[in-house]
């Protein structure tokens, strides 16, 4: 899909995260503007992130998971109004699931309090300088990179009009394990950057949240490990609270969660 929207002619690197399956063959020669690089073990999406932008030399980091590509819009166009904007990080996109269809109308890029992981454009440079995602964080580090920079003056804009699809797919996911470490980091992201009292608020409210919500329920074991878990992390790690100054904290709150196939991706 790259190639089809003439993307060849860019640096691109795609990396096998120690997978037990090698690439098909005839990619490497059927790809040859691609630099292909393989782990011996898998280190993980967040690892290979962070090594991604260390690895290469362009001005913006577009990052693509293995199950999304360009749907529509033009990445260019997205360039340039970033390029505009010093004080943002980066772009989320519009992203439409497996079946729906490219929407028709453009709205106009507006802020919003992060950016999702399966497709986002970022100022390279400005990803390392602030640090890159925390290692181990494990899933939903999109939200914590993001208000970490927001303490540095830095947001993120919603780009509408580049159109992502996300072929996203339930197969070969450790779901009890994403449901275990997705409710700690939505309860941990509260308990280091929030304000005090709404810290405490954002940990007692998760649980309930995410429990009434069909897609994670079922793994509610892992959930209430997760969100037991929460408050330990935050102790263990409490050298990293930085809580928002409250004006910053109720500008932020009032911000849109970015939307993904029609829903969004979060907690409000």
């Amino acid at each position: 899909m790259l190639q089809e929207k003439g993307f060849s002619a860019l640096e691109t690197i795609v990396i096998d995260d120690g997978s037990l399956r090698p690439a098909p063959p005839g990619v490497r020669e059927r790809f040859l503007w691609v630099r292909f690089e393989r782990s011996d073990r898998s280190y993980g999406l967040i690892v290979q992130r962070n090594r991604l932008a260390r690895m290469l030399t362009s001005v913006y980091y577009l990052s693509l998971d293995d199950d999304s590509f360009p749907a529509a819009g033009d990445l260019g166009s997205a360039v340039q109004f970033l390029e505009g904007k010093p004080d943002t990080l980066g772009l989320a996109f519009s992203i439409i699931l497996r079946d729906e269809v490219v929407p028709c109308s453009v709205q106009t890029p507006a802020p919003v309090r992060y950016y999702i992981g399966c497709a986002h454009l970022l100022k390279r440079e400005l990803f390392l300088h602030l640090g890159g995602y925390a290692d181990n964080w494990y899933y939903g580090e999109e939200p914590e990179f993001c208000l970490r920079s927001l303490h540095k003056g830095y947001r993120v804009y919603l780009y509408p009009g580049v159109v992502i699809r996300h072929n996203r797919t339930p197969v070969a996911r450790n779901l009890r394990k994403t449901a275990r470490y997705y409710i700690r980091n939505e309860a941990l992201v509260g308990l280091i950057y929030f304000p005090f009292p709404y810290s405490a608020l954002r940990f007692f409210n998760t649980l309930p949240a995410i429990l009434r919500n069909p897609e994670w329920n079922a793994e509610w074991p892992s959930l209430i490990r997760g969100w037991l878990e929460a408050p330990w992390c935050a102790v263990r790690w409490r050298h990293l609270r930085h809580p928002l100054p409250l004006e910053t904290f109720w500008a932020w709150k009032k911000l849109p969660l970015p939307p993904q196939g029609g829903k969004t991706a979060s907690l409000s």
